[in-house]
């Protein structure tokens, strides 16, 4: 995974510069902060991220779950799945 850079910026100003805004997020993978009076409201992020965080999410849900159950290892899957 490659370096991102966080930017914090107002959401009047990156109405008017989206596309870059966007470029930045997809092809360096900046994390942006959008601010309304200063305040962080909202961020706009790459799509993979979003799919990692839902990952880790069914990840950490599913060992809730399971709790007490034997682990499955990847090895195990990745013989029969993979």
């Amino acid at each position: 995974m490659y370096m991102h850079m966080t930017k914090n910026i107002p959401i009047s100003k990156a109405r008017v510069n989206l596309g870059a805004v966007v470029k930045g997020v997809r092809e360096k993978g900046d994390v942006v902060i959008l601010e309304k009076d200063g305040i962080p409201v909202a961020s706009i992020v790459g799509v993979d991220v979003v799919e990692d965080m839902r990952d880790a999410l069914d990840l950490a849900a599913a060992r809730i779950k399971n709790t007490g159950k034997p682990l499955v290892y990847w090895d195990t899957i990745r013989t029969q799945y993979v």
